[in-house]
């Protein structure tokens, strides 16, 4: 079964690799968190298609968005065929109304600094940063839109990755902030059950 999911893969990227020539995209993600597709025995299966988008002429940066280590980052095969790590960083954030529960700045732009400083021995590869959500609610976890959040703790959150970043900025190429799941798209989750991931 997994074998023909690559070669659906394969053969969606042949079209989109030209499609994305034609439109001169500078970077191009060849897949988001599949974890059971990026493990080591799938290696192979990778390593032809990266070269199968390659040879349809799409020159432009390659990545895969791997969930932050230690899910997925270490167990990608291919980085040394990428041109950059791709790790999405999720922040979700209660809130909580527990002052004991809320971490001040600095201990925050320490447990950031800590992650990344870790990351220092993928330095052979230039790094990039994909993920950031929009915080977490606390009622209930499977409603779109439904949570109250505390957007100030939010902002220390967010000004705290930020210095962490400059701390190591060697190890960063880039940021990309996302939201997780936008209800405006197709393919939003709008069954509130138990099957759904939480919101961001």
């Amino acid at each position: 079964m997994l074998q023909i999911d690559f070669l659906v893969m394969d053969m969606s990227f042949i079209y989109l690799s030209m499609m994305v020539k034609e439109l001169r995209i500078e970077a191009l993600s060849i897949g988001l968190e599949l974890l059971k597709l990026s493990k080591s025995e799938y290696t192979s299966y990778w390593r032809t298609l990266i070269e199968n988008i390659r040879r349809e002429g799409y020159s432009g940066l390659l990545t895969y968005s791997s969930v932050f280590d230690p899910l997925e980052t270490q167990q990608i095969g291919v980085w040394n065929e990428l041109d950059f790590i791709g790790r999405n960083f999720s922040l979700p954030l209660l809130n909580s109304m527990n002052d004991s529960m809320i971490p001040f700045p600095k201990g925050m732009v320490k447990t950031f600094s800590d992650y990344f400083q870790y990351f220092k021995l993928w330095l052979k590869y230039p790094s990039s940063l994909l993920g950031l959500a929009i915080p977490l609610g606390d009622s209930p976890p499977q409603c779109i839109e439904n949570y109250s959040a505390n957007l100030t703790l939010q902002n220390v959150a967010f000004e705290a990755l930020f210095q962490a970043m400059n701390q190591v900025n060697e190890t960063f190429k880039g940021i990309i902030v996302f939201r997780w799941d936008n209800p405006s798209s197709g393919d939003s989750y709008n069954e509130r059950d138990s099957n759904n991931w939480a919101c961001s």
